[in-house]
């Protein structure tokens, strides 16, 4: 067998590999890398069975006389061009993946701006986020106070649920860049902090 074309598809078969558990974060959404959720959670069935298509595939294709080669000589390169193009397919895809992604993202956080505008306009901030059921740590009373603290800086939070979205949370990112001047400027330095201190007041 042709030891160069064995080196050619071992490398080409963690190639293989890497492309498959990799792939997902070439991405414009930012992800924090977790491997072990990464390799737990993605499809192994596929994998595996690209590992076994392949091979025979390559041994059925190489049955056929191709000029003076033996058997094994042409199982290789023929293994080797199918698993190129399984690459090229998964680079393909990926790539796909990622500009589909770019777009529903560049368009999300481009309408989240003009929202940002007009919020600003109404004197009327709301933050969005993904938290799940909403548990009852307050008072009615004290939530009632907390919305009215949470209204004098201008700003509303909305909970979501518990569906989290990685496009929405990231392109909520460019609603908080719109308002966050008219925010500082409005309340002035800290107005965070000496809200969120007002609201501990009542716990």
């Amino acid at each position: 067998m042709d030891k160069k074309f064995i080196y050619l598809n071992t490398t080409i078969i963690v190639l293989i590999i890497l492309v498959f558990i990799f792939g997902d974060y070439f991405s414009p959404i930012e992800m924090k890398f977790q491997y072990w959720w990464n390799t737990k959670n993605f499809e192994w069935e596929i994998l595996v069975m690209i590992f076994i298509v392949s091979p025979i595939l390559s041994a059925v294709i190489s049955l056929k006389k191709i000029k003076h080669l033996n058997y094994k000589i042409k199982i290789s390169r023929v293994l080797f061009f199918i698993n190129s193009l399984i690459v090229l397919f998964l680079v393909f895809q990926f790539t796909k993946f990622y500009l589909n992604t770019k777009t529903e993202l560049t368009k999300r956080e481009n309408e989240l701006i003009e929202i940002a505008k007009k919020d600003i306009k109404e004197d009327n901030v709301t933050y969005k986020f993904a938290g799940g059921l909403k548990l009852p740590l307050f008072t009615k009373e004290n939530e009632n106070k907390i919305d009215s603290i949470q209204k004098k800086y201008g700003v509303k939070y909305v909970n979501t649920g518990c569906v989290v979205d990685l496009t929405e949370i990231q392109a909520q990112e460019k609603y908080k860049e719109t308002v966050k001047p008219y925010l500082d400027k409005r309340n002035g330095k800290n107005w965070e902090n000496i809200m969120e201190t007002e609201i501990e007041t009542l716990k």
